[in-house]
């Protein structure tokens, strides 16, 4: 029996060491949601003053957008600044979800052109849709009933949104920016300790073309050695909001049974 007795212990052990670990993990991604959650606060702070501030002063920042079918438009003005913010619920408790600044750019002229074969104006449809170009499009069709025609208006505004959603896990922030420099989307990734006020102050010059070094700010973003791997760093235990001693006693009880994010929710409804 001493044989069995040692693999009973052996066993009871590596339970133990399972839960621990399930345990430090849960605690770890639980601070990361709750520092990224402060992060998100702040920057929907920052960007509801910052869309207002803009709305109020009418700046004129123009830009650029070339049209395929239509060609090079220079006088697009940035206009309608507006923050949207996303929602979700953990144990009737809400949280930022996600957080998108919308606003326009628009021109006067009327941009009005036409296609001339079944196969091009089914390219310029899905062109328009991939980009979000509201356009009205007239078709016509040829002696055989076959459409063989087609005039295209496009609206003349350009939608322009930054959408920032996280990686709560690893507290990594993601700011997805779409049709600012021309029609094309631009990604960048930032640890949620490098979100600063330093950040948000660049990037709102960046958005009304002012001197700004927004584009090399963070880990992810720095101006390395061509071919080199920017690793972005983790934050460090110090920079993480800290759970009360009480609710991590009350994790290790409710750990055994429940996914990493079903503990949270535990903790956050505590």
């Amino acid at each position: 029996m001493a044989f069995l007795d040692d693999l009973k212990k052996e066993a009871e052990q590596r339970k133990q060491l399972e839960a621990r670990e399930a345990h430090n993990k849960t605690v770890q991604v639980t601070q990361n949601f709750l520092l990224v959650q402060s992060k998100l606060k702040q920057i929907q702070a920052f960007l509801d003053d910052l869309a207002t501030q803009l709305n109020v002063l009418n700046m004129d920042v123009i830009r650029s957008y070339y049209i395929d079918g239509f060609g090079l438009v220079e006088d697009f003005r940035q206009e309608d600044y507006a923050v949207k913010v996303e929602k979700m619920a953990i144990d009737q408790k809400e949280f930022i979800n996600s957080i998108t600044l919308r606003f326009k750019c628009s021109t006067g002229q009327i941009m009005s052109f036409e296609k001339n074969s079944f196969a091009a104006i089914d390219m310029q449809k899905t062109y328009l849709w991939e980009n979000g170009l509201r356009h009205k499009c007239t078709e016509y069709k040829n002696d055989k009933g076959v459409v063989d025609r087609a005039q295209f208006v496009v609206e003349s505004h350009i939608p322009i949104n930054l959408k920032i959603t996280a990686d709560f896990e690893h507290a990594r922030l993601f700011w997805l920016l779409k049709n600012f420099n021309g029609l094309t989307s631009n990604e960048f990734v930032y640890d949620a300790d490098e979100i600063t006020e330093s950040l948000l102050d660049e990037f709102a010059k960046y958005l009304v073309e002012r001197p700004n070094d927004f584009k090399n700010m963070g880990s992810h973003h720095a101006k390395q050695p061509q071919g080199k791997v920017v690793v972005g760093r983790r934050p460090d235990e110090t920079d993480y909001p800290k759970l009360d001693p009480r609710i991590e006693e009350e994790l290790e009880k409710k750990q055994a049974k429940k996914g990493l994010f079903g503990s949270i929710k535990s903790l956050l409804s505590s």
